[in-house]
């Protein structure tokens, strides 16, 4: 029985469903079967007949939840945190991005969001692919509304069957499904002008869509309704801003003046038309649209976050395009299940083998039938103990039952990881366990991938956040989660001016970037152990910045402490540095008055040698005087001997000549030595006049 197509959004949901449920549900039942396996129900095949030959149910030995929960809790003890970093390491918005990180974290630990991806991520394990939804609660918050998250089962959603993308970009379609009772839905939507449609207690499953819910099953006497959100990937036109030399694009939201007043600031600047993709919400309840909403939330994208194991995406039998760890170790599981009841059945068998009985030995036949443990059969007088009644010896168990059962335990094992991934290697009793974390850890290299597309699926998830709580969140709600006022950046950007919103949230896009960071508590101890390892690099980070972003209780007495140390340390550095002050000076002063003494020396001795030169001049002029003198003379005395004869004239003329060069040489050697002794003893006074002299700035070095 399907419902009445009341409007074209339903007949649409009624083609999609042809469409894609036959592809869809190869999917789904095999994830069922992988939820089974996982949830102890690996006799499902055998439909209630699941006996052995002596009528008793066959036990089951489930590995694969040992699975989940080993890698389940590895992921649980090593989860991360999303955080928003600077673009390009931009130092001058590290404001803006601590506080969008801390506006995430507060939103992440209000709504459990670290918990829900947990959950989605054990569910991919297991049937391959979850969904985790995020949307607006209005009920507590008319305002700015509350983000909160939900995780989707296999069961609940169907998505358009050819998307590939893992943020879901190329999918053109989602439907999901709930199951609230009225009271829900009309809190959802208390504006709904006309009441919901009443059909009846029990109706919800009778459409025969969504068969793998469990709600299909054991309503009949719950009044819920089946709410359905689809959701549709549309565009809209906007008017974007060119620059033509940049090429920078930008969407306008302002007017045509505006627009007007910007170009002569900026000729280069052009308006366009562009068409942008967003979505289309339809909600419907029991098969009746009762709301519909273009680009809800300001989201122009599918607020649903894909959590996927092994997605393969080329393959062509839809079965096998998502598969969990669990899809491989399934067949090894069931396969040790008949093993281990075989090898029970042959432990059993072997305690009562059977007797070889002559006939009309026992007193009651019927003896030979009921064997065990405390059983007395009771012989005729006639009969002989050991020839008329012996008991068939059991076979043995062959070894190779024990190795054949180990083998496929192991088996189930290796499929998924080797066997540090799940402590096994315990023989060491000395291990330390940090050397058994290092090894579980080189046995993760192998789900490495889907730790991978994990920390992916995180990271889309706060893009998605991200833009929830600028889209909604005014800047007195961050206000309230920050502590203080938020950037202008955070304030522009939640502003209602449509254009001045619409160019921040451009600056954010090309400035920030969603990362990973260690998972903490609270904010505060995630800044704490960034900057104990900064310090740890060799950044000179202070003591009490470290104690104040530490969750150590009784640190304030521990801060008073450090800062009185500190205090005293400080003043005993300045007394030491005003010591050394000090003796600089007293050094200084007693080199300027040894270089004074050495100043009055050199000019003592320079007053000395410039009295010895004069001294020298002196005597050079005496020397001077007599030279004229005995040129007189020796004039006078040429008067005289002129009656003298030619050959003594000759000699005494050639012994006046030589005279006259012999003091000549004699008074240059005179000068020379006097002026090597003036040079010699105004160098001391040149050097301490230099020094004594007061240093003038080096302007050239200026």
């Amino acid at each position: 029985m399907s419902w009445p197509a009341s409007s074209p959004i339903a007949r649409e949901l009624e083609d999609f469903w042809k469409d894609t449920a036959s592809l869809s549900q190869q999917w789904q039942y095999e994830a069922d079967i992988d939820l089974k396996m996982v949830s102890g129900q690996q006799d499902f095949q055998a439909n209630g007949f699941n006996v052995n030959y002596r009528n008793s149910r066959k036990l089951q030995f489930n590995r694969l939840l040992r699975l989940i929960n080993m890698i389940g809790g590895f992921q649980r003890d090593n989860r991360l945190a999303t955080i928003v970093i600077p673009g390009d390491n931009d130092i001058d918005q590290g404001e803006t991005t601590e506080q969008l990180t801390t506006v995430l974290d507060w939103v992440k630990r209000r709504d459990g969001t670290y918990e829900k991806i947990s959950d989605c991520f054990d569910g991919s394990n297991i049937t391959g692919l979850n969904l985790l939804h995020c949307w607006m609660d209005f009920r507590e918050d008319p305002e700015n509304g509350e983000l909160r998250t939900e995780r989707l089962p296999y069961s609940a959603f169907l998505l358009d069957p050819y998307w590939t993308k893992p943020d879901l970009s190329d999918c053109n379609r989602v439907w999901t499904r709930k199951f609230p009772t009225k009271k829900q839905i009309k809190s959802l939507f208390p504006r709904i002008e006309k009441d919901l449609p009443s059909l009846g207690k029990g109706f919800a499953y009778k459409d025969g869509k969504f068969q793998f819910m469990p709600q299909n099953y054991y309503q009949y006497q719950q009044e819920i309704y089946a709410y359905d959100e689809y959701w549709v990937k549309d565009s809209r036109t906007a008017r974007k801003l060119l620059d033509k030399v940049t090429g920078e694009v930008a969407e306008w939201h302002g007017t045509r003046e505006q627009f007007q007043m910007l170009r002569r600031i900026n000729p280069n600047v052009e308006m366009i038309k562009a068409q942008i993709p967003t979505i289309k919400l339809h909600v419907l309840v029991n098969n009746n649209l009762i709301y519909e909403e273009k680009s809800p939330w300001g989201l122009d994208r599918l607020p649903f976050i894909p959590f996927m194991c092994y997605h393969y995406p080329e393959i062509q039998n839809y079965a096998y395009r998502y598969q969990g760890i669990v899809r491989a170790a399934r067949d090894p599981q069931i396969d040790l299940n008949i093993r281990i009841n075989a090898l029970r059945d042959v432990l059993d068998a072997q305690m009562q083998s059977g007797v070889i009985v002559k006939e009309d030995a026992l007193v009651n036949p019927e003896d030979a039938f009921f064997q065990g443990p405390g059983k007395v059969m009771y012989l005729k007088r006639t009969a002989n103990i050991a020839t008329d009644l012996m008991m068939i010896p059991p076979p043995p168990v062959a070894p190779g039952w024990m190795e054949f059962v180990a083998t496929i335990e192991k088996e189930i094992m290796d499929i998924v990881g080797p066997e540090e991934l799940f402590a096994q290697n315990l023989g060491n009793k000395e291990m330390s366990g940090v050397l058994m974390k290092l090894k579980m850890g080189a046995g993760l290299t192998g789900l490495r991938n889907i730790f991978d597309r994990l920390n992916q699926s995180q990271m889309f998830l706060g893009e998605l956040m991200l833009d929830l709580v600028l889209n909604n969140f005014s800047v007195g709600k961050i206000q309230a989660i920050i502590g203080k006022q938020p950037s202008q950046v955070i304030t522009e950007a939640t502003t209602p001016d449509k254009q001045l919103k619409g160019l921040s949230r451009q600056f954010l896009k090309y400035n920030c970037a969603v990362e990973e960071a260690e998972l903490t508590s609270t904010q505060r101890q995630l800044q704490f152990l960034q900057a104990v390892q900064l310090k740890s690099m060799g950044v000179p980070i202070p003591t009490k910045y470290l104690l104040e972003k530490s969750t150590l209780q009784g640190k304030k007495e521990l801060l008073e402490i450090i800062m009185q140390e500190e205090q005293q340390q400080a003043q005993m550095q300045q007394a030491q540095a005003q010591a050394e002050l000090q003796q600089s000076q007293m050094l200084s002063r007693s080199f300027e008055a040894k270089a004074q003494s050495d100043f009055g020396r050199a000019v003592e001795s320079r007053t000395r040698a410039m009295a010895d030169i004069g001294l020298y001049e002196e005597r050079k002029a005496q020397a001077t005087h007599d030279i004229a003198k005995t040129a007189l003379d020796n004039a006078k005395a040429l008067k005289e001997i002129e009656e003298v004869d030619e050959d003594r004239l000759v000699k005494l003329t050639n012994y006046i000549l030589d005279l006259q060069q012999r003091q000549q040489e004699k008074a240059m050697l005179e000068d020379e030595k006097i002026l090597e002794l003036a040079d010699k003893e105004s160098a001391p006074v040149d050097a301490a006049e230099k020094q004594s002299r007061p240093q003038q700035p080096n302007r050239m070095a200026q």
